[in-house]
């Protein structure tokens, strides 16, 4: 059986165990409804990938926080919704860092293996470092390098969180210094796990140029330079790998080893950069403490890492100590002295909320004084409605004027898909129904329950079935005195009740609806 052969068996047994795992089938649906639905060959739109991403509010709140941190340092701190995100990094890069969330987070949630915690640490910070390299070295495509360098241990991730008992017979098969690396990867895998994670890769759709830079590289690829993606990646994870498997006065010398492998493609790269590049990744690493839930031990093991850390400061996490149990790093954790424990997210939601209004209402302000296309501002309000007051649904019609026919253009929540076919209704001035009378009077409407006696007569005899809701806002879109859309925003059960800021955040949104339509170049866009 040839060696490409046992790789593609071998990740197919791999995929089918990760499959039966009892948590892994919704992290695999998720990776998999991004991945497909959203990869550059389907016909799906930003919007779409927005809105899987918004399904998740672990992911959106994570991925927010990447794309405001010092990585992307010309944007920091002003994009609040995913919407934006998209825009402002491009499709294909926001779909990537949130594959590579989604399934980071999974291992180090889910594993009690130190290694396994330490891998996935220096997975981020190998793309950390590739970046900056990527950025000395005035290459392009940095973006591009972080996640290539981030996912280039893939198969050895998955085989050591997967195969645990194998795992720890490769380390003790070349511990003994018996058989190479490699050859102690084939002997307990039947394959290699760089050949294991493209064979992985291929299966979850992630782009060619990812699934390339996880190969091994040979001293006649460096020298030839046709790959700057898989180079990098390879030269950004040894980097890294110094630090985790020599102790600080062996770093130096393993470092000149490395830059002179590397040197045919980095000639003009000095050993005092990359040692001041690894401590500006170190340092950026904080920035995802709360992404990557790490915790004070974690940032304590992290300062280890430094190439310029002592010798005798604390053991760093060799393949020697490794075996160091979870336990014990839970029992360090649990005894700290700290200030005080932060609040849980259940008790600052509504205070989060109205932040993330008033950053995203700022936000839309500031993008309508410049050039700016409707439908990125409209996915924007969309999305801070969304997120803001807690919908569990939120459409935006807008009126056919040859029909009188409101039609939904974009929307967010549960059943959505079916919401955006089913959900539309005839503007009729003399229905007096709540959705006419909030149309004819320009009114906003606020229904905490539709049962309630003196509400239900003036329920729609439509509004039934799959797009009935018990309660919900109306916030009709006026322009010259005309309504010509409708905000709508459901839950899909009674009784919730809105303040008095929530309100005046959907009012002000929804006259920028109305203000963007007029600024828009698009003036018919409603019609």
């Amino acid at each position: 059986m040839t060696a490409s052969k046992t790789s593609k068996i071998t990740a197919e047994q791999l995929f089918d165990r990760m499959s039966n795992q009892r948590d892994f089938p919704a992290v695999l649906q998720h990776i998999t409804e991004i991945n497909m639905k959203t990869s550059p060959s389907s016909n799906s739109s930003a919007n779409e990938l927005a809105d899987i991403i918004l399904k998740d509010y672990s992911l959106t709140s994570k991925l927010l926080k990447v794309v405001n941190s010092a990585m992307y340092c010309q944007f920091s701190g002003q994009i609040s919704t995913i919407s934006r995100a998209v825009v402002i990094l491009g499709f294909e890069q926001v779909r990537l860092t949130a594959t590579g969330l989604i399934f980071f987070a999974h291992l180090q949630d889910k594993s009690t293996a130190n290694y396994v915690k330490e891998a996935v640490l220096s997975s981020f910070l190998s793309g950390i470092l590739a970046q900056d390299l990527s950025k000395h070295l005035k290459m392009e495509d940095w973006e591009n390098h972080f996640i290539c360098a981030m996912f280039h241990n893939f198969g050895r991730l998955l085989a050591m969180y997967y195969y645990p008992d194998k795992y720890e017979a490769y380390l003790t098969l070349v511990k003994d210094g018996n058989v190479t690396d490699q050859i102690g990867m084939q002997e307990t895998f039947g394959t290699t796990f760089d050949k294991l994670g493209m064979e992985l890769a291929e299966l979850w759709n992630l782009p060619k140029f990812i699934t390339f830079s996880m190969k091994i590289i040979s001293a006649k690829d460096i020298k030839e330079k046709t790959d700057p993606h898989r180079i990098l990646a390879n030269f950004a994870n040894e980097l890294c790998d110094i630090t985790i498997h020599y102790s600080p006065h062996q770093r130096e010398e393993q470092l000149r080893i490395v830059l002179k492998k590397y040197q045919p493609a980095y000639e003009d790269l000095l050993e005092e950069d990359v040692v001041t590049m690894m401590d500006s990744a170190l340092t950026q690493m904080r920035d995802f403490a709360d992404v990557l839930n790490l915790k004070e031990t974690d940032l304590c093991k992290l300062d280890q890492r430094s190439f310029k850390a002592q010798p005798d400061s604390a053991p760093v996490n060799t393949h020697d100590t490794q075996a160091m149990s979870a336990d014990t790093a839970e029992t360090l954790e649990r005894f700290k002295i700290s200030a005080g424990a932060s609040p849980s997210p259940c008790n600052t939601t509504s205070e989060n909320r109205q932040l993330l209004m008033q950053d995203a209402i700022q936000e839309i302000t500031n993008i309508m004084l410049d050039d700016f296309t409707l439908d990125t501002v409209l996915s924007m309000i969309l999305e801070t409605i969304y997120r803001g007051i807690g919908f569990d649904q939120v459409l935006i019609f807008f009126r056919n004027p040859e029909t009188d026919i409101m039609r939904p253009r974009f929307g967010l929540g549960k059943n959505i898909e079916e919401l955006l076919k089913e959900f539309s209704f005839p503007v009729e001035d003399s229905a007096g129904d709540l959705f006419n009378l909030a149309l004819s009077e320009g009114r906003e409407l606020y229904i905490n329950n539709i049962s309630t006696p003196d509400i239900k007569q003036r329920k729609p005899a439509w509004f039934r079935g799959l797009i009935f809701s018990p309660n919900f806002a109306l916030y009709p879109i006026m322009i010259n005195k005309r309504s010509i859309g409708l905000i709508y925003g459901a839950y899909i059960s009674p009784d919730h009740h809105l303040n008095q800021d929530q309100f005046d955040a959907l009012k002000t949104l929804r006259n920028q609806v109305a203000l963007a339509i007029k600024l828009s170049a698009t003036g018919n866009y409603y019609a």
